[in-house]
């Protein structure tokens, strides 16, 4: 976990049930962090400074980390907890005719859950290579090996997981870190909202833990890829034992 000493946290998406938390975490632990997202509210929480920035637009990104941020300051670690669940097959059955999969849900989808990523892991890892390295965490999801209903949604989650390989060769050797954790199903709000109640607890009993994941575990994950200096393009399944 990083210290407060050892530079800022960022977390992207930082809105959001995953983010927020995140947030909270980090500064009860005492770091400095920086909350990106299109709206957030820090007035209550201490050492967080939030930036309200269009995660799409690079030069906004790259704005908002240098309006809170002194460049003499290093960025210990980024978050990218910027995402979207969605479910949409590619051919639903409608009347007597298929519908396919929306264009402009996809290319949402495919913002929200890659691109933003994407835009915020450059940007910060161009800040870090600068001032001796740090760590980048994406988030992916089982749904990446493919997911009935959810084709944007995987195929937006198996390029983050391209994309963390990917940067973790070329960032490796300049200080950057690059993993991601593959969630399974997280006991928060954007998960009950995405997901029937009898359809989760069909998860729950073909998990092998018989639980729903809770947001403590994603944290502690978070905390290990974050701290263990030999991880590098690990991408670290999280889901109690759903795909075995």
């Amino acid at each position: 976990m990083p210290a407060p000493d050892n530079g800022w946290v960022v977390v992207s998406g930082a809105g959001g049930a995953l983010g927020r938390t995140l947030v909270s975490h980090f500064a009860a632990q005492g770091s400095r962090v920086l909350a990106l997202d299109r709206t957030f509210e820090a007035a209550p929480l201490t050492g967080v400074t939030a930036r309200a920035v269009d995660l799409l637009v690079e030069a906004d990104v790259r704005q908002a980390l240098a309006d809170a941020i002194a460049a003499s300051e290093p960025i210990a670690l980024l978050v990218n907890a910027a995402g979207l669940i969605w479910n949409e097959p590619v051919l639903a059955l409608r009347g007597a005719k298929f519908a396919t999969h929306g264009l402009e849900s996809w290319r949402n989808v495919i913002d929200a859950n890659l691109t933003a990523p994407f835009v915020a892991a450059t940007q910060v890892a161009a800040r870090m290579v600068r001032r001796g390295g740090g760590s980048i965490i994406n988030f992916s999801s089982i749904a990446s090996d493919g997911n009935a209903g959810q084709a944007a949604y995987a195929a937006a989650k198996a390029g983050i997981e391209g994309l963390t390989r990917t940067m973790a060769i070329e960032l490796g050797p300049l200080g950057v870190r690059v993993n991601a954790l593959a969630l399974g199903f997280i006991d928060v709000a954007t998960t009950r909202h995405a997901v029937a109640d009898e359809r989760l607890q069909t998860y729950v009993q073909k998990t092998s833990l018989g639980r729903l994941g809770h947001m403590d575990d994603v944290i502690n994950a978070v905390e290990f890829l974050a701290a263990n200096t030999f991880a590098n393009g690990t991408i670290l399944k999280l889901d109690g034992g759903l795909r075995l």
